[in-house]
């Protein structure tokens, strides 16, 4: 997804990840296409939840290909990276477009709030929520959490300069791992709804909290937002880190040369394994065995990932291929915004869509968005200035 923030239209592209950066930004669409019938009042049944839930890899991947690129160079350069150089560049590339799209999807909300006769001191009760937090647009979360986990790398480096070995890296990712599902088991990772369909920006302390699990009686004070923001920061850092060490696994230079001689075979056996990871996902959701939320993110994302690599060894370069990788990032923020006109149209011009089954609407309003956000963000990055501050282009 983030081709603009680590893998510029340069020399070596990787046209499989660029294949599932695509993916995964239309797996995005369909989740919040779900979530909008919902919300319309359009028909949903068992097959769309499905398909909801099956569509869940498309932010684990977006975080191991992120995390996979930055730690690219890593074994292949001296040059450390400061705080505040990691803090000017991160900021330039994820929170310059987090507070612009904020401030475009908290306008969208303010015309619906007007339009709707509504009372516009709801959409400003958790001020925290709506400026750090993502809280103007359910998507727009991932901006400041992979900003907040890209202050890993630093530690990455630092494990590289102790010249760290392949296997001290590789049971410092499952130790991570554990600490990931205990912190998801435990119930203190982050959540951006606490109930679904709460409305985020009229309560406090809503949506986008994590650790709340011991706000009584260790911390009494758990309202205090500065509380708050610490305990989103640590768990979207807990989050990360796996994603951060086995991105340094899948570069490390042993891995690498095996990952040099995948082929087609090897891609088709990722993405069976891919597949069986979110069926059994699937077998624990409806409750008939259980498999770790962790094990699944990390398990789909770099399946796929390897997968990417392995199509980028054998598949001829695609320009549109290309352009979706460069794109996607773009698509990810834009979509919401799209469906949410074409969902409000189609209610009120198509009334007999409600006839349709569920899962052919869900469908065709996923591809006529992803589309048209694919078309509009393909347009825009042509200027310049949109490009750099809305996609980081």
């Amino acid at each position: 997804m983030l081709q603009s923030l680590n893998q510029r239209q340069n020399k070596q592209r990787l046209v499989g990840i660029d294949l599932f950066r695509g993916i995964s930004a239309y797996a995005v669409v369909l989740i919040h296409v779900g979530t909008l019938m919902i919300y319309s009042g359009l028909p949903t049944n068992n097959l769309t939840n499905a398909v909801i839930e099956i569509s869940r890899f498309a932010v684990p991947f977006f975080l191991a290909s992120s995390f996979y690129l930055m730690t690219q160079k890593l074994y292949t350069t001296e040059q450390k990276t400061s705080v505040v150089s990691l803090f000017k560049s991160r900021s330039q590339r994820l929170l310059i477009p987090y507070f612009l799209w904020s401030l475009i999807y908290l306008c969208l909300r303010i015309l619906k709030t007007l339009s709707e006769s509504g009372n516009l001191k709801d959409l400003f009760q958790d001020p925290v929520l709506l400026l750090f937090l993502g809280g103007a647009s359910i998507h727009l979360y991932f901006l400041p959490m992979l900003f907040t986990g890209s202050f890993l790398i630093i530690l990455a480096e630092i494990l590289v300069s102790r010249q760290i070995k392949l296997k001290t890296l590789l049971v410092l990712s499952i130790i991570s791992i554990v600490f990931y599902e205990l912190q998801i088991y435990s119930g203190n990772d982050f959540k951006f709804y606490t109930d679904f369909g709460v409305n985020c920006l009229a309560v406090t302390n809503a949506c986008s909290i994590a650790f709340k699990s011991i706000e009584n009686p260790i911390f009494p004070n758990y309202d205090h937002q500065i509380w708050r923001l610490l305990f989103v920061a640590i768990a979207w850092l807990i989050k990360c880190l796996p994603y951060t060490l086995l991105a340094m696994v899948i570069n490390h230079p042993r891995i690498k040369k095996l990952t040099k001689h995948l082929n087609i075979n090897h891609a088709i056996s990722l993405l069976s394994l891919a597949l069986i990871i979110t069926a059994l996902w699937l077998l624990n959701l409806y409750q008939i065995t259980y498999f770790p939320q962790s094990l699944y993110e990390l398990g789909t994302a770099f399946s796929l990932l390897i997968c990417g690599i392995a199509l980028s060894n054998k598949i001829p370069k695609s320009p549109y291929i290309e352009n979706l990788g460069i794109s996607s990032f773009g698509i990810y923020l834009i979509h919401y915004l799209i469906l949410l006109i074409y969902i409000n149209l189609l209610v009120k011009i198509i009334p007999n869509i409600k006839m349709l089954p569920p899962v052919i609407t869900m469908l065709l309003i996923s591809a006529v968005g992803f589309l048209t956000s694919w078309l509009i963000v393909a347009r825009l990055m042509k200027i310049k200035v949109i490009s750099k501050n809305l996609f980081s282009a």
